[in-house]
């Protein structure tokens, strides 16, 4: 049975009204009726498919590949990208998306079409499998595609990619230390009259090696057998830990070649073709290190150590700074801290805080500072240091030891306390309680101090909302829409009912639950329980059996999954048990094996599970179609009445209220900058001003140019203790940000495509005057309109530059100091970790059981930290 939504009816009912539209005009009853009956016949036939079915791929050529919905969407948010691995096929990037209905003969079409740039990587057939996907109509069945592979070449001109351009992987030697870091170069060589541009950056799996980032291109040119050529270069660096015989991966970069012009005269343009480059894989051999020397810990380069004791003749209880600095070029990853200092029992030790500073787009060079703060509580002369760092030079091939000087620093004792006097006239607050020396003569009055102002207050929060909608102008609309208006209402009104039972069934997970599990399993065995991927479909089925018995710990232990299941069906508990444990051991233990019959066993234990399916008359029931008309009322009501309950309670201190009414319409409307900005005000009045100024923060990334907006986030940024740079930047409005806080990340978007659309015109008003469709006036005119479009998208796109990560749509600001783990547990202690300060900016492009949240930080650090610290600003 398919499920049928509302939103599912919009292009239908979309269609319909045109074809009512164009009946009435014509005065065509039956027409009417016969395109209500066809369409509703032909409109939810569901269909997934690829196109082209079939045909030639060209080896590394990429090619694009379209994953076609018809009368139906793909829940994105359950799809896999690409939705299915094929051996031999590469998905270059993200899929783009088109979607267009259309109305032939009275068939209704809704095509929703995924586009992915495929490139194959063997000269075998290739065969993409036959797999499931999640559509909005329910689970529909993808049919396989099979390809030949056949030799590719450049446009029309009949030569190899192999005649035209190629690309190789260049190291110094082929023979390393364990540890020690070498330069690796990519050279891109490209006939000139062929080049365009770079089409990416350089994909290269480094592993088993550790690498930088790739630098950026840097062309040269030379001749090489008579032809121009086009040398690119990128550099990079990297190293292996361990010893061994390894043979590097090949790299891949795609580049864009012209292959041929297009249209005529002033107006061609190149024809462009992408193709993918790859070089040869790279044989190396990765020396182990000598017998090491007591005292080394792994670290291999060349190295530099100073000690620093500032003051070296001190007082008892005055602190006295010990600073050891590291500096050098190695292998900085594998260093965990400096050498341990001893110090006498006579002084009182702060425990040191160790600053690792790395050069600008550098892993492998920059310093380690660690400073310890020492109070002497005895006088006397003491000796610190001396400090000894041993590492591996790899350029000598042998051990060093770095050993700083002896600091000998005299504790002196620590000078009396004079007392004071008693001073006559003194003010009352300052003076001892001594007798005056002359009794007779009055007290003075205390020197008057200036009254200081009040610290910045919480304004009055905004009652007005500032969203609203936009009608449509339609002639003829209103006679279309009273004609079916009650059967439209009766329908929508069902609709919403039948949702909002199936939303309260208290089963509805649990289904939900089952059916994901289904697909998991499905999957597994599909896969063979391949390394690459178990991992990630046991946390999937982990998560989805935890959904199912209604295990809310984010990471359950054994006893716990066993209670749960047992509180269903006592008699699943044991099975259920055995498969969670034995998924625990192969995610967690040393060896990542799943016993053979674990799929089978687990498809039994599901099968076995029974869910009461949903009752299709309770929508009939009073609370599911009650709230329908309290909800509509709602919406009739104006917003400013709905928001005076929350201004009535804030301005009679009730803020706690406040707070929970603008969360809730945060949560509603999350572009709704006017209620982040309220929402702000209530948890400043609490003292929550960290949480105060991640919410200012969205409003004012919303609205950058009301004066609102720039006063919260200034007033947080004071009060809070937070100081992202970015966001001190934007509001004191110095230098660029000045410009780009005139607009919002989204404003600036629509004025960056509006240019684009200027520009075509302009290029439209040429063309016409070019075939003599207009006078000589539209040349200046498009040549203005070109000028005034360039300097639009300069400034909009100089200004989505400042806004930087801000300016995605899944951007999140930390707003309480956290810890940055590895993995999504904190149940493993041997995972790495790192602290995570406050006012952190960052994109979250994962979740995890809704308790985890995946960042991405702008230097590629990524890092999983529980949710409930994080405030998405546009979500």
């Amino acid at each position: 049975m398919r499920r049928i939504t509302f939103s599912s009816l919009l292009p239908f009912v979309g269609a319909c009204l045109q074809a009512i539209l164009r009946c009435i005009a014509c005065k065509q009853a039956p027409t009417f009726l016969i395109l209500i009956l066809v369409g509703t016949a032909t409109a939810f036939a569901q269909i997934v498919r690829w196109e082209p079915p079939g045909g030639q791929l060209g080896y590394n050529q990429v090619s694009d590949l379209a994953l076609v919905f018809e009368n139906c969407e793909p829940e994105l948010d359950k799809l896999k990208l690409p939705p299915v691995a094929v051996d031999g096929l590469s998905f270059v990037g993200q899929p783009s998306q088109n979607s267009e209905t259309s109305m032939v003969n009275g068939t209704i079409t809704h095509r929703y079409s995924l586009v992915f740039p495929a490139r194959p990587t063997k000269r075998t057939p290739i065969t993409i499998p036959e797999f499931t996907v999640q559509t909005d109509k329910g689970a529909l069945q993808v049919k396989a595609a099979s390809y030949t592979v056949g030799d590719a070449t450049v446009g029309g001109t009949g030569l190899a990619l192999s005649d035209i351009a190629s690309a190789k992987l260049i190291l110094p030697k082929n023979t390393f230390w364990a540890g020690e870091v070498f330069p690796v170069t990519c050279t891109l060589s490209v006939v000139e009259r062929y080049f365009h541009t770079l089409g990416s950056v350089v994909d290269w799996p480094a592993a088993p090696l550790i690498a930088e980032d790739w630098s950026k291109p840097e062309a040269s040119k030379t001749m090489q057998r008579g032809e121009r050529r086009i040398v690119i270069t990128q550099n990079t660096r990297a190293y292996a830990k361990q010893a061994g015989n390894f043979t590097l991966k090949p790299a891949t970069q795609i580049a864009n070649l012209v292959v041929g012009q297009t249209g005529f005269g002033l107006f061609s343009s190149p024809s462009v073709e992408q193709r993918a480059l790859t070089t040869e894989p790279v044989e190396i051999s990765i020396l182990a290190l000598p017998s090491a020397p007591p005292g080394f810990s792994g670290v291999v380069g060349e190295f530099s150590l100073v000690s620093k004791v500032v003051p070296t003749t001190p007082a008892v209880g005055e602190p006295v700074t010990w600073t050891i600095e590291l500096t050098g070029v190695g292998n900085w990853p594998d260093i965990s801290g400096l050498p341990q200092r001893d110090v006498s029992n006579d002084f009182q030790v702060v425990q040191p805080k160790s600053k690792r500073t790395m050069k600008d787009n550098s892993l492998f060079e920059g310093s380690l500072t660690e400073d310890v703060v020492l109070v002497p509580t005895k006088p006397g002369p003491y000796t610190l240091g001396p400090i000894r760092f041993t590492y591996f030079n790899a350029a000598s091939g042998s051990y060093q030891t770095i050993t700083t000087e002896a600091v000998t620093i005299n504790v002196s004792a620590a000078p009396a306390t004079p007392l004071p006097q008693n001073i006559q006239g003194a003010p009352v607050q300052f003076s001892l309680n001594l007798p005056p020396t002359n009794p007779s003569n009055a007290p003075k009055l205390p020197t008057a101090i200036p009254p200081v102002p009040p610290e910045n207050l919480p304004r009055d929060p905004l009652t007005a909302s500032h969203r609203g909608i936009i009608p449509f102008h339609q002639n003829g609309f209103w006679l279309a829409a009273t004609v079916p208006a009650s059967l439209i209402v009766l329908i929508a009104w069902l609709t919403l009912a039948a949702l909002r039972s199936r939303a309260l069934d208290p089963q509805r997970r649990r289904r939900a639950a089952r059916e994901k599990l289904a697909g998991v399993l499905a999957e597994l065995r599909r896969s063979g329980s391949q390394p690459s991927t178990l991992g990630s479909q046991l946390r999937n089925w982990q998560r989805h059996t935890a959904a199912l018995w209604e295990i809310s710990h984010a990471a359950p232990g054994t006893p716990l999954v066993h209670a749960c299941v047992a509180a269903h069906s006592r008699d699943a508990a044991p099975a259920w048990t055995a498969l969670w444990n034995e998924a625990d051991r192969v995610q967690h233990g040393p060896r990542a094996e799943l016993p053979s019959d674990w799929t089978a066993r687990a498809e039994s234990a599901l099968q076995a599970v029974k869910i009461p399916g949903w009752n299709f008359f309770s929508l009939l029931t009073g609370r599911h179609l009650l709230p329908f008309l309290f909800v509509f009322l709602l919406i009739a009501v104006p917003s400013s009445l709905k928001a005076e309950t929350a201004a009535e309670a804030y301005k009679r201190g009730d803020f706690p209220a406040a707070e929970k009414s603008w969360r809730a319409e945060v949560k509603s409307a999350p572009a709704d900058w006017t209620a982040r900005h309220n929402l702000g005000l209530a948890l400043a009045q609490q003292d929550r001003w960290a949480e105060a100024t991640a919410h200012w923060t969205s409003a004012f990334l919303l609205a950058p140019g009301a004066s609102e907006t720039r006063w919260a986030l200034a007033l947080g940024l004071q009060r809070s203790g937070l100081a992202p740079a970015e966001l001190v930047d934007f509001s004191q409005g110095k230098g660029r940000y000045q410009l780009a806080r005139c607009a919002s990340p989204g404003e600036w978007q629509l004025i960056l495509a509006g240019a684009s659309l200027l520009i075509a015109a302009a290029l439209v008003l040429l063309l016409l005057q070019g075939y003599g469709r207009i006078g000589s006036w539209a040349k200046p005119a498009a040549l203005t309109s070109i000028l005034i479009a360039i300097l639009l998208a300069a400034a909009a796109t100089f200004s989505l530059r400042s806004y930087g990560q801000l300016a995605h749509p899944d951007a999140v600001i930390v707003w309480q100091a956290a810890v940055l783990r590895s993995i999504p547990t904190e149940a493993d202690t041997a995972q790495k970790t790192s602290p995570l300060s406050a006012g952190s900016i960052a994109v979250a492009d994962k979740t995890f059981l809704n308790n985890w949240t995946r960042l991405t930080f702008p230097g590629g650090q990524t890092g999983w930290v529980r949710s409930d610290v994080l405030i998405r600003l546009y979500r």
